[in-house]
């Protein structure tokens, strides 16, 4: 089992995620995969730059934060170029573009062997039946049980810029604040889209108050 291997690595993920996610343990699993495919062409490590992209939003990304540093914050993690909500990862080499795709291959899962861990991916698991904390204790279970023989893997040809541009800022017109200049801003009078959206009575997802 790979569990004995990867244990240290899931506590850690699971200490900065803070709650104990299948799908945080799942993506340790993954990523630990795609640096094993991925040491089959670049043997070393220390010989590339690793870039990562995430294709959801979710615990997947934790895990490859803490087990890669590649985050959102130093942009080595792209969370924009497949913004589709498919459980799945891609590592690959920043300068040659070349890596590997990991994901949760559903063609693989048994819905009779793994009934929590096929109900996990696709939204049915039934919360009149235990508790979330009983589902997912048991969809851990059956994970562990699994391991790799549920995931799936392509090699890739990422094709996106190396590194993003560095956007100009400016200062809102409204709140005084610095902000990062977009599309929409019109630099002859300034204003940022939190100011503008708010003025055009538009969704804001915060106000202040009093």
């Amino acid at each position: 089992m790979l569990y004995e291997r990867l244990k240290p690595a899931i506590d850690k993920v699971l200490g900065f995620h803070i709650k104990n996610a299948p799908g945080v343990i799942m993506g340790v699993y993954m990523v630990d995969y795609a640096y094993e495919l991925l040491d089959s062409i670049y043997p070393d490590r220390d010989s590339y730059t690793l870039n990562a992209i995430s294709e959801t939003r979710v615990c997947l990304i934790d895990s490859i934060q803490v087990m890669t540093g590649c985050t959102v914050g130093n942009k080595y993690m792209r969370l924009d170029a497949l913004d589709i909500g498919r459980y799945a990862l891609v590592l690959y080499n920043r300068d040659s573009s070349v890596g590997f795709r990991v994901y949760m291959d559903l063609a693989k899962i048994d819905a009779e062997k793994y009934p929590q861990l096929f109900a996990f991916f696709n939204k049915s698991r039934d919360y009149k039946s235990a508790s979330r904390s009983k589902l997912s204790e048991e969809t851990i279970n059956e994970f562990y049980r699994a391991e790799r023989s549920v995931l799936s893997f392509q090699k890739v040809k990422v094709d996106l810029p190396a590194k993003d541009d560095i956007v100009p800022a400016a200062v809102c017109g409204v709140c005084g604040e610095s902000f990062l200049v977009s599309s929409e801003t019109d630099v002859n009078t300034p204003i940022c889209n939190y100011c503008r959206r708010a003025a055009n009575k538009e969704f804001v997802p915060y106000r202040a108050t009093e």
